[in-house]
């Protein structure tokens, strides 16, 4: 039975970074061994020589892009697979492997946050202070319209921002948002950082929203 696991290779220093080809290096160490089987006509095809006394070719080595879900480039290093419990634990004995563990889809759950983290309506605010401050979150995306992230009454944007606003199509930024990235996935409206789901917008109002009765 396959399941999706995460292989974890380590940290990378400041300014490095890994390629897919790496990961697939050695992954192949793992899968080069692994076949599809169809069956046709209660005939199951084994080898290769059978393939060339039938004249169709109905079986196949599994190449490592069937295998490689995702390579982690960046933050660290590692990479997701579908993996059988042998082919786990073959990774998992290899010297460059740190961990092998299950990849788990975790549900979003929000209550009550405010109380959670302390916050009231009379906490005490200083502008001057927040004034500069740039806030990073990474979720499920922002609701660039939503009356929290309105840069009404705000300056311009802070000098030492350095990043860029690449929301996606139709996606605004302003003095409030000032920059936004999504990462490409198959669901469509994925592929631009506004959010379909709720959790990074209620997120993100939380962090640093306005005040929005």
């Amino acid at each position: 039975m396959m399941q999706v696991y995460i292989v974890y290779l380590g940290s990378l220093s400041r300014g490095e970074y890994e390629t897919s080809s790496q990961h697939q290096s050695i992954l192949q160490e793992v899968v080069e061994g692994r076949w599809y089987f169809v069956k046709l006509s209660r005939i199951i095809c084994l080898n290769s020589l059978l393939n060339s006394l039938l004249s169709i070719s109905i079986c196949e080595s599994s190449p490592v892009e069937n295998v490689l879900v995702r390579s982690y480039k960046r933050s660290f290093s590692g990479f997701a697979a579908n993996l059988t419990d042998h082919e786990r634990e073959k990774l998992a004995s290899m010297e460059e492997v740190v961990s092998v563990f299950p990849s788990r889809t975790l549900q979003l759950h929000t209550t009550r946050s405010w109380d959670f983290m302390g916050f009231n309506q009379s906490i005490t605010r200083k502008r001057s202070v927040e004034s500069d401050i740039i806030v990073g979150i990474i979720d499920t995306g922002i609701w660039p319209e939503s009356k929290s992230f309105s840069d009404k009454g705000f300056g311009p944007v802070p000098k030492k921002w350095k990043g860029a606003c690449k929301g996606g199509i139709n996606f605004p930024c302003n003095n409030k948002i000032i920059g936004a990235r999504y990462y490409p996935t198959p669901v469509v409206y994925d592929n631009i950082a506004r959010d379909y789901e709720g959790h990074g917008t209620h997120a993100a109002s939380i962090a640093s929203g306005n005040e929005v009765n």
